[in-house]
């Protein structure tokens, strides 16, 4: 076969293989990243279902505590009728209420015609609220029940207000009047600002007949309105839920769950913005393409390498998916048993929860002992804890094992709090609000356990990048070694003088790549925990020395200005090879992103606490924060102009971030776009055997 057809054959061969090593990673990865994002979107349906569960838990609770302080207050005005005294004495009552409590702003009792006869405002109100809808519909209504009204913008504070209203009879069933609770939609507000559900997250609190009455972000608007009908439609249907699509307020692709409370006709929702729960996503799609593609002229070498890790990586996903799964599952069955114990500490009231969690119906707890639910080992504590709340304590928390109706026993955290009577400061009561986290304890030794198995699974994938490299740096250097002997002609001419270009750039490829494989090695030793120092004493001004003459000729051909300002005498116990290494990559990195005209400096000083500052500054084109951010980690590399056209891994900054660490210091990356960029290494002040004398 003429030779002309054997290059053509091999040519094709070769551009043949090198298509395939772009385009299986490409598409490899392609698929990954759809499998990723599902994923990614499954955890956010998840991460809103748990914070719907425990909004929902937080809203109950809330709106629990005026309606038992509405039913009392009701009592009162019932049993001590409306005399100046019982008045007095009830304005003393709910006064007390209102500062012990964190969510109730106000609390009155309104007559037949609408008029205060008792408040906690120190003055009472001489307006009429009878043209309000909530007293229309309790005069209307015999319905006695707690009712939460739309929000509406209080005539005292000017500011949006939640009413619990609760009709009161008189003596014949008639109307006699209301008492009404107020919370303030700031509460919720402020609670719900602390959420991390991202800036374009929602989250809102609406009755069931569609009326909206807490919502984050705050829009007035919105209060006057409803939400559509095809959603409140399937709250009817289920009690709880998820949603995918664009939004019904802003058209903004979301991720939404709801969950209607067991105890009040509320319904809470959680909303994310898709972009939000991808975000995260995104950012690893980019750095998975950018390293496939980075990695296309080695991807046949170590593409075995690649299934694994894939495979690896899949299944971690699949674990802490199903951890994920067992925790929503678990956070969706827990409950909180509300007990009221009297001053002696004998139950008075269990709520019906106590099925759910011991068991037990609420008649059989009031009946029982201490020594006939707590474990014999918790049970002392559980006893001091009760001494300590009747002695003037006035919350405590404890964590103790009950033992269930079936007999076995389940791991419980019980927060007690006490109240007391307003008049005479004495202990009137003991509240005790109990929650079953056996639950929790099971999920948190199942994530150590996944942690552990990721951990292993890391360490397997740098004890076979090691070995690899080692396979690999064999070959590479007899290919340069033989180059090299071809190029200088040492057996005689070659016998065609495009031959020595060819030799030329096989030994320049080989070297290159040898570099390659050596950053990859030890960034792998490094990860691996067997990378070895040689730590000596050394002079600073030597070394920088070295690296500068290194870098001359390639500043020189850049058209740069290379400074070196450092005095002799500092002397440092540090490995000179590594600490040589650590040069020359900043430098090269200082020089590669430095346009022409410009200059690269280094420098050393201290700090004020003696630790070195190791300085490498340049005037080039900088990196915004997210840039910066992307340099440090691993294989990655900016996307600019100016990179596209430089060779790398990505591994340059980052393996000199671990040889700085291995050093017990510090690398740290400040940069301005368009001005420049300073790399800052940091060594303690133990490593510094001298300091230079002064000139």
């Amino acid at each position: 076969m003429p030779q002309r057809a054997i290059w053509r054959s091999l040519t094709a061969l070769i551009v043949l293989f090198a298509l395939l090593a772009c385009l299986i990673p490409i598409g490899f990865v392609t698929w990954h990243a759809w499998q990723s994002r599902a994923a990614a979107l499954e955890r956010g349906f998840s991460e809103a279902e748990d914070l719907v569960q425990v909004l929902s838990q937080h809203a109950g609770r809330t709106f629990a505590e005026p309606g038992l302080i509405l039913q009392d207050a009701i009592e009162h005005v019932q049993s001590d009728g409306s005399g100046p005294a019982a008045v007095q004495r009830l304005h003393r009552i709910l006064v007390d209420h209102v500062r012990a409590s964190r969510v109730i702003r106000e609390l009155g009792i309104l007559g037949d015609q609408g008029y205060w006869r008792v408040s906690s405002l120190p003055q009472l109100p001489t307006h009429s609220n009878a043209d309000r809808e909530y007293f229309i519909y309790h005069r209307d209504n015999t319905d006695e029940r707690l009712r939460i009204n739309t929000p509406l913008l209080s005539r005292l504070t000017g500011k949006w207000t939640i009413l619990l209203t609760r009709r009161i009879n008189d003596a014949d069933g008639g109307f006699a009047g209301i008492a009404l609770a107020s919370i303030s939609a700031e509460y919720f507000q402020a609670f719900y600002d602390t959420l991390k559900i991202g800036a374009l997250g929602h989250v809102a609190l609406y009755r069931d007949d569609a009326r909206l009455l807490v919502r984050r972000p705050f829009v007035a608007e919105y209060l006057l309105s409803d939400r559509s009908q095809a959603f409140f439609e399937a709250t009817r249907r289920e009690p709880s839920g998820r949603f995918h699509g664009p939004s019904v307020y802003d058209g903004i692709m979301r991720l939404a769950a709801w969950r209607t409370l067991e105890d009040f006709p509320l319904i809470m929702t959680v909303s994310r913005a898709e972009a939000d729960v991808l975000a995260g996503w995104r950012g690893s799609a980019q750095i998975d393409i950018g390293v496939a593609v980075a990695a296309s002229c080695v991807i046949i070498l170590l593409g075995g390498l690649s299934v694994v890790l894939l495979r690896r990586r899949i299944q971690a996903d699949s674990a802490a998916a199903e951890a994920g799964r067992q925790y929503a599952m678990i956070a969706e069955t827990a409950t909180d048993v509300i007990v009221r114990l009297s001053p002696e500490g004998r139950r008075v009231y269990v709520s019906p929860a106590s099925r759910d969690v011991l068991g037990y119906e609420p008649d059989e707890l009031l009946r029982s002992n201490l020594q006939d639910i707590v474990h014999p080992d918790d049970l002392v504590v559980l006893q001091q804890t009760l001494t300590a709340l009747q002695n003037g304590t006035p919350r405590s928390t404890v964590i103790y094992r009950g033992r269930h109706r079936n007999g076995h026993y389940v791991w419980l955290e019980i927060a007690f709090r006490t109240i007391l009577d307003p008049d005479t400061g004495k202990l009137r009561e003991i509240m005790a609000s109990t929650r079953d986290i056996s639950a929790r304890k099971l999920v948190e030794l199942q994530l150590a356990r996944a942690k552990e198995a990721a951990e292993i699974a890391s360490r397997a994938k740098s004890n076979f990048l090691s070995g690899m490299s080692h396979e690999l740096r064999t070959p590479l250097n007899a290919i340069i070694g033989f180059s090299e002997l071809m190029a200088r002609g040492l057996f005689g001419p070659l016998g065609n003088t495009r031959y020595d270009g060819y030799v030329q750039d096989i030994r320049d490829s080989g070297e290159h790549l040898l570099q390659l494989i050596n950053d990859i090695l030890d960034h792998a030793k490094i990860e691996a925990g067997e990378f070895e120092m040689h730590e000596d004493g050394i002079d600073l001004s030597e070394a920088v020395q070295f690296a500068v003459h290194m870098v001359t000729l390639q500043a020189e051909r850049a058209g740069l200005v290379l400074q070196a300002d450092m005095q002799p005498g500092l002397r440092l116990f540090v490995d000179e090879r590594r600490i040589r290494q650590i040069l020359l990559n900043l430098l090269s990195n200082a020089i590669k992103y430095t346009p022409a005209g410009g200059q690269v400096r280094v420098s050393a000083g201290f700090e004020p606490d003696g630790d070195l500052r190791l300085s490498v500054s340049d005037t080039g084109i900088g990196m915004s924060d997210a840039e910066r951010q992307r340099a440090l980690q691993p294989f990655a590399q900016i996307d600019n102009e100016r990179n596209r056209s430089q060779q790398g891994t990505g591994l340059g900054l980052t393996l000199t971030r671990q040889l700085v660490e291995l050093h017990d210091g510090r690398l740290d990356l400040h940069s301005v776009v368009g001005k420049g960029t300073t790399v800052l290494v940091r060594l303690p002040a133990a490593r510094v055997l001298a300091r230079p004398t002064a000139a």
